[in-house]
């Protein structure tokens, strides 16, 4: 009994000890590495919002009233940390302080819809006003100072449109305006509305339809298609150098460009949202986008690389951190991200997490070159997420720039950054190089030398005539004379396929064991290629799945070629087309090891090397098959073409029919066990 009140006792006081409360995001988080995303730990969690019903303003008695926000477009924060809001639906543009408290309204007589905004150092603020088709400038304490209308130039074209969406200026006080339909790019004007030119125009992405109709088509037909336009860009931003970030609608790769004083993209492939509503970026040179559509919000570094995905739709749940139509973002000095929610009408602030602050002050060493200084946060950020990939590049740069060059091709390997994993393993082969060249050149002679002096002493006194014959015994032989039959078939195709179907220079045991030797090639090929010209993890393999990609197509090929053939009078057996379809993979199991082994010694400068060689191989089979169908069939050149498309055609249709069978027999597994557990429960409950 004793014991029992003891226990009670201590379950009470544990009870009256304060909890601690932890935070959690009604979302994932995610990021990209070589394999695809990764979830990690939150680098956000949801801080509050701001819905407007704090703010006061006085009407013309001088009698407070309080106006919410309605549809904001747009947000920015200046240098100050003051927050503020295209607040589109009651046409002003509203004024807050970080943390959510109410400054004041700019425009609130003159702008009509007002759906962009930008602040520069000097605190002018710049609105791009939709409804009046208008771009204006204000000071800082709300006086109207410039408007700007469609630019009178001969240059903008008297048909443009001028429907200006958003604005930012840069250091020399040029504005860039983003205008709706406005495909040539930003229209660039001066701060006293001069007209510059455009600015950073989409291009025009390749379309295979187009192109043919390029071709094909008469000039007067093109004339009456709808001309190909490039798209317009729908956001900007700039950041602390002057460097200009454009992001267009629709585009998932150059969806997000970065762009110099010529208005070239600085980005090579940078993913992106689809439905980007705004991009913005931090004093650092990361920068956000936020996605209309899905709600999701996508952090990058300087380079373009993704660190977080975030966020979501909100569904009816009414939760902090998601949304129902986000419409823009902005960045405050302490990281905090606020985001305006068009539908909803507020403005929701997102709070980083320590794991997001430790990534942070990694890249700032990171991005300025301080790779030794960055290596520490870069291990604590592992010890946090050990998956995290851009924090192994970081320690891979660490260890470069310290000389542990076999560290770095590790840090780089797991991260699967192949460019630098080629930068580091150019200097572990140079190193080696420096030290073994030579002697390996002199070994190279030796060996030389001594197959020269071999070959005389043989030809002269006979020397070593017992190896020879040994050697022309076992070629001899006759399974042995059967599988060195390849070499020939690449040599003498025609002659090779004439031998094997009719001299018995190939037998079904021969070729089994070639096939075997395949899947060997195949294992070989992926364990020994070099890691800069893999497509795969090998950690990830499983050599049954890869026999079964070797093999399927393999037998699929033999099956369809041989019910192909017999309809259109082809003469070759179904054991011919086995061991022909075999011996023209010849290339592949022949060459294909050397050349996974050879790739060990090569960099990415020499990927020529390794692509002409695989190429080669690839081409060199394709030939003998093409071949084998003509010589095993007795075919003519156009029959040859013929039955080779209509065997592909049948390995279509055979995959399409495993494909239903498949779907059927899952849908009988199925309702089999349904009717077993349905005979189950009646058994038991009766």
């Amino acid at each position: 009994m004793k014991f029992k009140y003891v226990l009670l006792l201590a379950v009470f006081a544990l009870m009256l000890q304060p909890a601690p409360a932890f935070a959690n995001a009604p979302y994932f988080t995610y990021t990209f590495d070589a394999d695809g995303p990764v979830w990690t730990q939150s680098a956000y969690l949801p801080a509050g919002a701001v819905d407007g019903f704090n703010i006061a303003e006085k009407d013309g008695e001088g009698i407070v009233t309080s106006v919410p926000l309605s549809r904001p477009e747009d947000i920015f924060i200046d240098a100050r940390d003051e927050v503020y809001v295209a607040d589109t639906g009651n046409r002003r543009v509203v004024v807050f302080d970080r943390w959510g408290n109410y400054l004041r309204t700019i425009g609130k007589d003159v702008l009509s819809k007002p759906t962009g905004v930008y602040v520069d150092e000097e605190g002018t603020v710049y609105v791009a006003d939709y409804g009046v088709s208008k771009v204006f400038l204000f000071g800082k304490d709300g006086s109207l100072l410039k408007q700007f209308g469609k630019p009178d130039s001969r240059l903008f074209g008297k048909n443009s449109p001028f429907k200006p969406t958003k604005v930012i200026a840069d250091k020399r006080k040029n504005l860039y305006v983003v205008g709706e339909g406005t495909i040539q790019g930003l229209i660039q004007i001066s701060r006293e509305g001069e007209f510059f030119g455009y600015f950073g125009g989409n291009k025009t992405e390749f379309n295979l339809t187009r192109y043919l109709q390029r071709m094909f088509y008469t000039e007067a037909q093109m004339d009456q298609l709808m001309k190909r336009l490039p798209p317009s860009a729908t956001n900007v931003a700039i950041d602390g150098e002057g460097l200009v970030f454009t992001s267009t609608i629709g585009k998932g790769f150059d969806g997000i460009r970065k762009l110099n004083v010529a208005g070239k993209n600085l980005f090579a492939d940078v993913w992106s949202p689809m439905d980007i509503a705004d991009i913005t970026v931090d004093r650092l040179g990361n920068f956000y986008a936020v996605d209309s559509f899905r709600g999701r919000i996508v952090e990058y570094n300087q380079d373009g690389q993704v660190l977080f995905v975030f966020g979501g739709n909100d569904v009816g749940s009414q939760r902090l951190g998601l949304f129902k139509s986000p419409s823009g973002i902005a960045v405050s000095s302490d990281g905090r991200l606020f985001i305006t929610d068009k539908q909803r009408s507020n403005i929701q602030i997102l709070k980083p997490t320590e794991f997001a602050d430790v990534v942070r002050e990694a890249l700032v060493y990171y991005m300025d070159g301080k790779y030794a200084k960055s290596e520490e946060p870069w291990r604590k950020v592992l010890r946090l997420n050990s998956m995290f990939g851009l924090a192994h590049t970081g320690l891979g740069m660490a260890a470069m720039k310290q000389g542990d060059y076999a560290t770095a091709l590790e840090e780089f390997k797991t991260a699967g950054n192949k460019a630098e994993y080629s930068n580091a393993y150019w200097e572990i082969r140079r190193a080696w190089l420096m030290e073994y060249a030579s002697k390996f050149l002199v070994g190279i002679g030796l060996a030389l030398s001594a197959i020269a002096i071999l070959r005389k002493l043989y030809r002269k006194y006979g020397f070593g005539r017992e190896a020879v014959a040994g050697w022309k015994w076992l070629k001899s032989r006759k399974l042995i004379a059967q599988l060195l039959h390849a070499f020939r078939m690449m040599r003498h195709p025609v002659d090779g396929f004439y031998e094997l179907e009719n001299e018995g220079k190939a037998s079904v045991w021969s070729a089994t064991i070639l096939l075997i030797l395949l899947f060997v090639v195949r294992v070989v090929e992926i364990y020994y290629t070099n890691f800069l010209f893999t497509s795969w993890d090998v950690k990830k393999i499983s050599l049954l799945s890869e026999a079964f990609k070797v093999y399927i197509p393999f037998f699929a090929w033999l099956i369809a070629n041989y019910l192909v053939s017999t309809i259109n009078d082809g003469e070759g057996k179904f054991k011919d087309i086995y061991k022909g379809s075999v011996y023209a993979l010849g290339p592949y199991f022949i060459f294909a090891a050397p050349v996974a082994v050879m790739s060990k010694g090569l960099t990415s400068l020499e990927v020529v090397l390794y692509d002409f060689a695989s190429n080669l191989i690839v081409v060199y089979s394709v030939f003998l098959m093409f071949m084998m169908v003509k010589e095993i069939h007795g075919y003519e050149i156009g029959q040859t073409i013929k039955n080779i498309l209509l065997t592909l055609f049948g390995m279509l249709i055979m995959a399409l029919l495993v494909f239903i069978l498949f779907g059927l027999s899952n849908q009988v597994t199925d309702f089999m066990y349904s009717i077993f557990q349905e005979v189950k429960y009646r058994v038991y409950r009766y």
